[in-house]
């Protein structure tokens, strides 16, 4: 018999520009949002380290 895995909705408050940050920074390497967000935080780096905003577009 499969188990089946449980769905988990989370909601977290953040400041608009971190969300842009993550959307721009997922959509520049072809991630979903919450992928990238799950990457930086396997990663557990600071977030200067993790987003290398230098030359990604944001968007308008």
């Amino acid at each position: 018999m499969t188990m089946k895995q449980p769905m988990v909705t989370r909601t977290v408050l953040m400041p608009i520009d971190l969300y842009n940050r993550i959307s721009t920074y997922a959509k520049t390497y072809d991630l979903s949002w919450s992928a990238a967000v799950r990457k930086l935080t396997e990663a557990q780096l600071p977030v200067e380290e993790a987003f290398p905003f230098e030359g990604v577009p944001f968007d308008a």
